[in-house]
């Protein structure tokens, strides 16, 4: 299988999630040693309390499923329809609403939201990241509160050589042993080294109308989570 572009066209992203889907829950917790629950738990715990939670490139729910733990109505959306529907077969309780959609093109009226989440998603989401933004202000309620975790570079030396050698050998060799040839060589890898720096996400929340924007460094800067607020 020949390598996605870094910044790849979102037919070719949404075709890439369809084809892992069904290993994407196990790969997660292999390729994170089991911490990418804990990363996504801080940024639950952020949520304001009793908001109404959109959460955008959803996947297979997890944000979603412990965003609904702490009493919140929740909406996951996703623009791969396998994703969507593990997400929905983990639902027993039909507790959350499922949407299938664009996070650039956000199926809900203005001002529809107390907070907008997305969990390692932003990434996937760079050749349209200005659209996201600017939708995602555009349902949140005034005061409305963004929250969006994904992959960074570590700065200290020992965690940036650890972090490399696993992105070098560790994620492949997991990837492989789940998904075969569905797994899109180097796709993880190069989106995390190629991504913006946390300053230009930054800028660009800024850009699309959001205050108090800032960014919080997880495990030494594997992870950061990004904030903004729209302006009451």
């Amino acid at each position: 299988m020949a390598p996605l572009e870094t910044i790849a066209p979102p037919e070719a992203v949404r075709e890439m999630f369809d084809r892992i889907a069904p290993e994407y829950d196990r790969f997660n917790t292999l390729a994170s040693f089991g911490l990418h629950h804990s990363w996504r738990q801080t940024l639950v715990r952020r949520i304001p309390a009793g908001a109404r939670v959109l959460d955008i490139a959803t996947g297979t729910g997890d944000v979603a499923f412990m965003a609904r733990t702490h009493a919140h109505d929740v909406v996951g959306l996703d623009f791969s329809e396998r994703m969507i529907s593990r997400a929905r077969d983990k639902d027993k309780q039909g507790s959350i609403l499922w949407v299938a959609g664009s996070a650039d093109a956000l199926p809900f009226t203005d001002g529809s939201f107390g907070c907008v989440t997305s969990a390692f998603a932003l990434r996937n989401l760079r050749s349209c990241l200005d659209a996201v933004f600017h939708e995602t202000f555009r349902v949140l309620e005034s005061g409305g509160r963004v929250l969006h975790l994904d992959f960074g570079r570590p700065q200290f030396p020992l965690m940036r050589w650890g972090h490399r050698l696993h992105m070098a050998y560790g994620v492949p060799l997991i990837g492989h042993a789940l998904c075969g040839n569905r797994w899109p060589k180097r796709y993880l890898e190069n989106t995390i080294a190629q991504f913006l720096e946390p300053a230009d996400v930054e800028d660009h929340l800024e850009s699309a109308g959001f205050v108090n924007v800032g960014h919080e460094p997880l495990f030494g800067g594997v992870v950061q989570l990004y904030k903004g607020t729209k302006a009451c």
